[in-house]
């Protein structure tokens, strides 16, 4: 697209795609703020600081005069980024501001936001943001990470209904938890690639479920979604006898739900916190392997994986000793099903990715991604299409004499 200067008005706002934007496309505007806007602000924030809107008091300090509040001059990226880069599908994710001198009241403004980076996979950009003022000087500088929501309007719910009597001919039933968005997304459509009839299993966002189905019927495939919480026992009950009534068997079953990641101190932790992984990531996988173990017998045999983590066999993150406590806990499950049910020619193996860039992720900061990748002795971060194609191996007849085994996708981060 090349670079391009922009003004603002309020009746022009930009519905920019991922798609849209380039590396170094650049977006402006001009702003004065007056006296009325600096009480407004305060009146609106309830920061009175007399620095901000009492003139007597500012006129004895440093700066001479008011100055305008930071959070305000900060309010100039969020016009930039609701109005124009993307406009009206942004979403902020993060943003991080250096304040280096004083703006006062009348004082004009330049504000420019520059695409440095693009994350087409996560429909993400990152900005470059800055204010000058008239004599051309930087005030305020940093970076905002910013997400481009899908413009698509949100339909209607998917459910059960939409899995049809049978799959098309000569597919096998893949299950999919957690399979309409990020890595589950991205898995959902590889089976799909490789001849499965993929039902996809959402918690909430039905929206992504129904572009996910899309996604995969453009490409020929089959599939068919249902809302499930995945550990409510009734609803496993109701959604397991769907499937035996609608297709009778089921070969492959991928737990990839995972729930929001979250950070908190040891400390803080309380039980509650435990219990919020626990259910989805060993109830919510035992529920499912269970119900779905006699359809997997129907079908003659079965693969199951299960998604863990690179925190299974290295230090673990600060910060995260609940989440980490649940994937050691899925890991123990993995192994003994593995085991068990060895003779029922149900093979269990599990997959666990370094750091990628993904929904759950999308929030980080950049200095994360750059510090994994320098980390990583192949000097990058996994993609989610890798972690699909790995799994799309381990549940084909290619990994047939493979069970129990963690396959670890860390870019030689991890020899165990």
């Amino acid at each position: 697209m090349g670079s391009k200067i922009v003004g603002s008005k309020r009746d022009e706002v930009n519905s920019l795609n991922i798609e849209d934007i380039a590396i170094g496309d650049t977006f402006a505007i001009n702003r004065t703020f007056t006296k009325e806007d600096v009480d407004n602000f305060a009146a609106i924030s309830g920061d009175f600081s007399p620095l901000h809107v009492d003139p007597e008091y500012a006129k004895g300090t440093e700066f001479g005069e008011c100055i305008v509040h930071g959070m305000l001059l900060a309010s100039l990226f969020s016009n930039l980024v609701g109005m124009k880069i993307p406009g009206k599908s942004a979403l902020y994710l993060a943003q991080e501001l250096a304040f280096r001198k004083p703006v006062f009241i009348d004082e004009e403004l330049s504000v420019k936001a520059k695409v440095t980076a693009k994350k087409s996979v996560t429909s993400t950009i990152v900005l470059a943001t800055e204010i000058r003022n008239s004599e051309g000087k930087v005030v305020v500088s940093g970076t905002a990470k910013v997400k481009i929501r899908d413009s698509v309007p949100v339909s209607e719910n998917i459910t059960e209904e939409a899995i049809g009597p049978a799959t098309q001919k000569g597919k096998r039933v893949a299950v999919i938890s957690g399979g309409s968005r990020g890595i589950g997304g991205a898995i959902s459509r590889k089976l799909a690639d490789a001849n499965y009839h993929c039902v996809i299993l959402y918690h909430s966002n039905a929206n992504q479920a129904r572009l996910t189905l899309q996604d995969i019927e453009k490409k020929g495939g089959s599939a068919s979604a249902i809302k499930v919480d995945i550990s409510n026992n009734a609803e496993i009950n109701e959604l397991c006898n769907t499937l035996e009534r609608d297709f009778g068997q089921v070969a492959v079953l991928v737990n990839a739900a995972i729930g929001d990641l979250d950070q908190i101190p040891a400390i803080e932790l309380t039980w509650d916190n435990f219990i919020y992984y626990f259910d989805t990531q060993l109830k919510g996988v035992m529920s499912l392997s269970q119900k779905l173990h006699p359809l997997m017998c129907a079908n003659g045999k079965g693969a199951i994986v299960n998604i863990l983590s690179q925190v299974v066999n290295n230090t673990p993150p600060p910060g995260m000793a609940h989440y980490v406590t649940a994937k050691y806990a899925l890991l123990g499950l993995s192994k003994a099903l593995a085991s068990e049910w060895a003779k029922d020619n149900i093979r269990i193996n599990m997959v666990s990715p370094g750091l990628a860039r993904t929904e759950l992720t999308q929030h980080y900061n950049e200095k994360i991604f750059r510090m994994e990748e320098i980390k990583t002795p192949l000097g990058r971060l996994v993609e989610m299409e890798e972690i699909a194609e790995s799994i799309a191996y381990l549940v084909s007849d290619n990994a047939n004499f493979i069970s129990g085994t963690n396959l670890y996708l860390t870019g030689g981060q991890d020899m165990p």
